[in-house]
């Protein structure tokens, strides 16, 4: 298993029984209402024990310090707060610079960073593959009709407060991961979300809070605690330096799976990926003493593991390598396949549909 193997497990090790913050924000390119195809939304996390939330900051100063003395510079006013889109237009070097800093302090802090990205084709296309179970075993060649098709439910599915149930859906798949890695190390965490607006908050915050409830409710699955304390959405970013970072986050995330859309397309397929298909690897865990196959696994290209583990002032996501959660990126293919690129076990690793 990734975790078993990543880098960051021996500093996470080091914290066991701890109680975690963890910072959410979301970076998107027009990707509500699904009218661009090449829109696209990520959600930026960063988890830092909560005793030692005090020290990242502190260690961190003279580099924000820096931050904010070369914005200055660059604009002729005082930024209210760190982002992705006033950092991304500083100089590389002070980029590369901001990314190793960071790193060490979460390094010595105890911290992690992930991340989780869709692109509108990869949200519809994953609707298609739902829409298809029990009925074939691909996806057909031509589906212009079920995309279009797919399109309208989700636009249907998505709308009320703001953009809640579609921020919830996608929110899913991050508070699971959060749980699986904590768990791992007996700790539990508290969730800071970065508000749009207040109406829309609160349905996330009820929301989830049903559905890790609904986890604790299957324990031969989740077991019976999903360490999960609740979600604080009354924190503005800019008040929050832990916010900000998880902005970084995504922000880089993101800029990697736009500047690489081959992570999005090698080894995907149109084939449905279910407990009876058939694929040349395939991945099982074991709950309860009963084996259930969970998803296909394919080895990584070469070419995109020196890209994310391997430093590179191209794609500087790969700095972040020695303290991603569980060695991986979530992302959700261009074929809408749900995908953890498992640096950590040079695997790719796509989960049943």
């Amino acid at each position: 298993m990734p975790l078993e193997v990543c880098p960051g497990r021996l500093i996470w090790e080091r914290h066991r029984n701890r109680e975690y913050l963890v910072f959410v924000d979301e970076s998107f390119y027009r990707f509500f209402g699904f009218c661009a195809i090449d829109g696209n939304f990520c959600h930026g996390a960063l988890g830092i024990p909560r005793d030692n939330y005090d020290q990242l900051k502190a260690v961190l100063q003279p580099l924000l310090r820096d931050y904010t003395r070369r914005v200055h510079q660059a604009i002729g006013q005082q930024p209210a707060e760190i982002k992705y889109s006033v950092l991304r237009t500083l100089p590389l070097s002070f980029r590369l610079r901001f990314a190793r800093e960071l790193v060490r302090a979460l390094v010595e802090t105890g911290g992690f960073v992930s991340a989780f990205y869709s692109s509108t084709r990869g949200t519809i296309m994953e609707r298609v593959r739902t829409s298809l179970l029990e009925r074939v075993d691909a996806v057909p060649d031509e589906h212009a009709a079920l995309f279009t098709a797919a399109k309208t439910e989700l636009l249907v599915q998505f709308q009320g407060v703001g953009q809640a149930e579609l921020i919830t859906h996608l929110l899913l798949t991050p508070f699971s991961s959060f749980s699986s890695l904590l768990r791992s190390f007996d700790c539990t965490f508290r969730v800071c979300y970065d508000p749009r607006q207040s109406d829309e908050d609160r349905q996330v915050r009820d929301e989830i809070a049903d559905y890790m409830g609904r986890l604790v409710r299957v324990p031969d699955l989740f077991g019976n605690d999903t360490g999960y304390l609740g979600v604080e959405i009354n924190t503005r970013s800019h008040d929050e330096i832990g916010l900000q970072l998880a902005d970084v986050i995504a922000g880089e995330v993101r800029e990697f799976f736009r500047s690489n859309p081959d992570a999005l397309i090698e080894s995907a397929t149109l084939r449905l990926i279910t407990p009876e298909s058939d694929e040349p690897l395939q991945k099982f865990i074991e709950i309860n003493n009963r084996t259930f196959k969970n998803g296909a696994l394919s080895p990584m290209s070469n070419g995109l593991f020196r890209r994310l583990a391997r430093r590179n002032s191209a794609n500087i996501v790969s700095y972040y390598y020695p303290v991603l959660s569980a060695g991986m990126l979530t992302c959700v293919t261009d074929t809408g396949q749900l995908r953890d690129l498992e640096i950590s076990t040079r695997l790719i690793s796509d989960l049943l549909d």
